[in-house]
This record gives C-alpha cells, sequence and structure tokens, in this order.
C-alpha cells in the first residue's frame, strides 16, 4: 500500500511529533525514508521528554525540517485557551466585562500547530503528507486516508492500529520513546497549555516539571476566574430545574 501511495508522488511528507504514533510512523515508513521530508512544528511549549525525543530524531532522520512558533507570544495577544469560553471571555463580552480573556481551544491549536505546519508542508510542494493518526484516539477522524485537501493527499497508516500496537512495535523496533509515556497514554501538544483538561497534566507536572507546573497553575488560575461564576449560574439554574 506505501509503495502504490508513494509512486503517485514526487514530494512526500510526513510529521513527526516527538510522540509515539508519528514516530512509529516514520518507522513503519523506514525503507522510503530517502524519498521523505520530515517536517515537526516546535510551537515552544513542548514537554521536556517530548524535546528529548525530538533532539534524539534530529540524529536519525533525513531531512528533518522544524517549523517554529511561538505559542507564548499568541496567548497573551489573543487570550487562553479553554476547553468552555463564557460570553464574558469572548471578544464581544470583553467590551463590557473584565474576566480573562478566552479562546476556544480549537483557535490556539490551529494557529500554533496546524495550520503553520499545512502551509510549511504545501509551501515546499509535498503532495502527500503522512501522519500517526489511529481511530482509537477520537471518534471520528476528520479526514480518512487517501482523502485530498488543498491539493494534497493524506495517508495514514497506524489508522487501525491500538495505542498498545503502536508502544509493542517501537520497543520492537528500539525506536525512541518519550519517557512520559509512563503516565499518559497520549502525549500533550503544550505542557502548559490550560485547555484539553481531560489530559490530567497537573499531578505529572507537579511531580516532574515544577517550573513547568506553577506556569500552568497561574493559566487555569486564570480560566478558573473567567469559567467559575457562568458555571455557578448555570450550577444554580439547573438546581432550580430539579437536575
Amino acid at each position: 500500500m506505501f509503495e502504490t501511495t508513494l509512486e503517485r508522488h514526487e514530494r512526500v511528507a510526513l510529521a513527526v511529533s516527538g510522540g509515539k504514533d508519528s514516530t512509529a510512523t516514520a518507522w513503519l515508513l523506514r525503507p522510503h525514508w530517502d524519498r521523505i521530508r520530515f517536517y515537526h512544528l516546535d510551537c515552544g511549549d513542548a514537554l521536556p521528554e517530548v524535546r528529548a525525543v525530538v533532539d534524539e530524531l534530529h540524529g536519525i532522520l533525513p531531512n528533518l525540517t522544524v517549523v517554529r512558533r511561538n505559542v507564548h507570544h499568541w496567548i497573551a495577544a489573543n487570550g487562553l485557551p479553554s476547553d468552555l469560553v463564557p460570553y464574558t471571555s469572548d471578544p464581544l463580552g470583553q467590551c463590557i466585562t473584565q474576566a480573562p480573556r478566552l479562546v476556544p481551544l480549537q483557535a490556539c491549536c490551529w494557529a500554533n500547530i496546524m495550520q503553520p505546519l499545512h502551509e510549511r508542508i504545501k509551501a515546499d510542494g509535498n503532495t502527500l503528507v503522512i501522519r500517526g493518526t489511529k481511530r482509537a484516539d477520537m471518534k471520528r477522524l476528520p479526514m480518512q486516508s487517501g482523502q485530498v485537501l488543498d491539493g494534497i493527499e493524506l495517508l495514514l497508516p497506524l489508522e487501525h492500529w491500538t495505542n498498545a500496537d503502536v508502544m509493542a512495535y517501537l520497543r520492537e523496533q528500539g525506536a525512541p520513546i518519550a519517557a512520559a509515556y509512563d503516565y499518559f497514554d497520549d502525549m500533550a501538544d503544550c505542557a502548559t497549555c490550560s485547555a484539553w483538561w481531560g489530559e490530567k497534566r497537573a499531578a505529572y507536572l507537579r511531580h516532574r516539571h515544577p517550573e513547568l507546573f506553577e506556569r500552568y497553575r497561574t493559566r487555569m488560575a486564570a480560566v478558573l476566574e473567567a469559567v467559575g461564576p457562568v458555571a455557578a449560574a448555570m450550577a444554580a439554574e439547573l438546581k432550580e430545574l430539579g437536575r
């Protein structure tokens, strides 16, 4: 399958994050490394364990291009990402309140990870992008393997793999594995992101990276200041409704 797809394209990109899935994808395509350009998006807030893997990949993968963003500067200008954004914290609400400014988490991810990486891959003339996305990680894939967006075809070699499949494969191949996988099933893109609350980073950062924990705590306190009053009002209303 890989041979057939690769033969249709002169320029092929493979996105590597330093996480388990993209690393496994890179190793699976190892016979074709001479035909692939690898891309890593560094937004300036990766876990140290992830940076260590990326540093190791620099010495292994050929043609590794790093696309850099500064997510901290973006947040300072646009607001903290949050799983919930009350009316008091969006641009219109900011005209009548003094609550901390928040943005939907997708807005931050798009501006600092997805868009700059896509734009660089497209600007370099790639017509195939390979990713480590798996069905096991989400209820619905935003795109299927073989689909074309903006002139770039998508290939998902691990589409039907499980997390256990990936970890077993990496160990078998002796490929780099971030030390944080002794705690996380899926790696956080940003260590101190104030969104993606289900990632359970607080306990990990408190134990492993106290300096990052302090930044994360400060950001989450600002989110609580914005979300708390609106959530309390909703709870009171639900109580009256017998909920």
